[in-house]
């Protein structure tokens, strides 16, 4: 098995609410407890707002600028703002993106649209690229520092600085490549480790600091997330945790634990080392696109899903199994690039225990990629914005 050829489109991301990170609290702290109460979520929807036109991304725009503190941190490596406001007893997810691959342009990409649900297809997203056209002056201090200014307010946006950021000793073989350092939106970070003599991508799981609790399994050598539901194999030829799971039905809903294939390091990665990478899985791929992976417009993009959306745990026994009778390192490293529904090879669970009901398996009408528009869990084609 080698990782697969997907192309995911660029710019669209599901968001939610800001995600509390699991640090260890002083006796200090304890005071600062953040507490998210029922009152507050009622209160804030039958709250009297201005009056807003949904549909307009200017006034959506101008809405939620004006609901920005003036200091910014964007935490995910793919360059994403995550908000969420309710109006008129709907709550709008979106997001305001500064693009690694045209971020040098004076714009900012800004999109949003109703939250997920189980019961219906994705609506479609409200976007616009905005600019100095539409009032808004971006700047760009430096490669991790914006500033963006809207009548008379303006907000500085700092990105992740993960540049100093290593892997520890012994995670990647001397037979791999590092790509680069994840901060994924769910707040877990990963090491990007492309295997070279099995053509697979790996996500590591870097757990310093520690954003989630990690339970055992029915597999002794997988733990879940408590909080993610990721599931990682503990290598047994490194010293490191392989991300083998992500849980089919938040990739349904495209919340923050869809997996990192929407977060990849842009700002971090050196040289040519993702494009040489992509060429050595796919060589007919050569001259068509950027270091990033995307085609030479940025429409598209590689999508690196090696981890299989699972409904429930027993449907991760497949990987398990291979690892378990795999000695050879190419052939077992293999076994972590999972093949999802429509390829050849060893498919995804059936969903037993899927949030959904009881999914069979099939692609579900809501979708797991980075942009609302999705109709299948797998991550296709990433247009970029538009």
């Amino acid at each position: 098995m080698t990782a697969h050829s997907q192309f995911v489109s660029r710019a669209f991301a599901i968001v939610f609410p800001t995600l509390l990170l699991a640090m260890p609290l002083t006796a200090a702290d304890a005071a600062a407890l953040k507490l998210h109460t029922n009152q507050q979520e009622i209160e804030e929807l039958t709250a009297q707002v201005p009056e807003i036109d949904t549909a307009n991304p200017d006034q959506v725009f101008a809405a939620v600028f004006e609901a920005l503190p003036e200091k910014a941190v964007v935490y995910p490596t793919e360059s994403y703002y995550y908000f969420t406001f309710p109006y008129k007893g709907i709550v709008y997810a979106g997001n305001i993106r500064f693009d690694a691959w045209d971020q040098f342009d004076g714009k900012v990409h800004f999109a949003y649209f109703p939250q997920y649900a189980f019961w219906r297809k994705p609506l479609d997203p409200a976007y616009k690229k905005l600019g100095k056209e539409d009032g808004v002056d971006v700047k760009q201090i430096d490669k991790l520092h914006y500033t963006v200014s809207f009548k008379g307010k303006t907000v500085a946006f700092e990105l992740p600085d993960l540049s100093k950021t290593k892997p520890a000793p012994g995670v990647v073989r001397n037979d791999e490549t590092y790509i680069g350092p994840i901060w994924d939106e769910s707040g877990v970070k990963f090491d990007l480790v492309f295997n070279k003599p099995s053509k697979t991508f790996l996500y590591v799981l870097n757990d310093t600091p520690k954003t989630d609790q990690y339970e055992p399994s029915p597999f002794p050598e997988v733990t879940v997330g408590n909080r993610t539901s990721f599931a990682f194999y503990k290598d047994k030829l490194a010293d490191r945790r392989i991300l083998i799971g992500v849980f089919m039905g938040n990739t349904q809903l495209n919340n923050y634990f869809d997996g990192p294939f929407d977060q990849l390091p842009d700002n971090f990665i050196e040289g040519d080392t993702l494009r040489d990478a992509l060429i050595e899985i796919d060589p007919s791929i050569k001259g068509k696109m950027d270091r990033y992976g995307s085609d030479p417009s940025g429409e598209v993009r590689y999508a690196i899903t090696t981890y299989l959306y699972y409904g429930d745990i027993e449907d991760l026994k497949p990987v398990v199994d291979c690892a378990a009778k795999e000695s050879d390192a190419p052939k077992y490293y293999a076994c972590f690039d999972a093949k999802q529904p429509g390829e050849d090879g060893p498919e995804q669970g059936d969903g037993k225990g899927d949030a959904t009901g009881g999914n069979t398996g099939e692609a579900p009408a809501a979708v797991a990629a980075p942009e609302p528009a999705k109709t299948d869990p797998t991550p296709t084609e990433k247009k970029k914005s538009k």
